[in-house]
């Protein structure tokens, strides 16, 4: 699964916030952040109790995640890792710093 890289465009900035304003995929992204090229359930047992834990719902997430550019997949063997997309990220922060 190769991450999705679409042109930098309001429609863009639009996808990135609405990913983030979710709380699940917030936390989602903070545990990656400081657990670069994790796997799926590394995330999925490290997410609070009161939060849905289905791997479906995780798979969902993370694919609202990629499809954002806010995440980076890269299949290892049979699992597929995850990494905070810096150059996104990057673009993000200029888009948010510029308002």
């Amino acid at each position: 699964m190769q991450t999705e890289h679409h042109p930098y465009t309001d429609e863009r900035l639009y996808r990135m916030c609405k990913a983030i304003g979710n709380p699940v995929r917030l936390k989602i992204l903070r545990y990656v952040q400081q657990h670069p090229r994790c796997i799926g359930n590394e995330i999925l047992l490290h997410l609070p109790q009161d939060l849905a834990r289905a791997q479906s719902t995780l798979s969902q997430h993370l694919k609202i995640l990629c499809s954002a550019g806010l995440l980076e997949a890269e299949c290892d063997g049979p699992a597929t890792c995850y990494a905070i997309s810096r150059p996104d990220w990057a673009w993000l922060c200029e888009q948010l710093r510029d308002f």
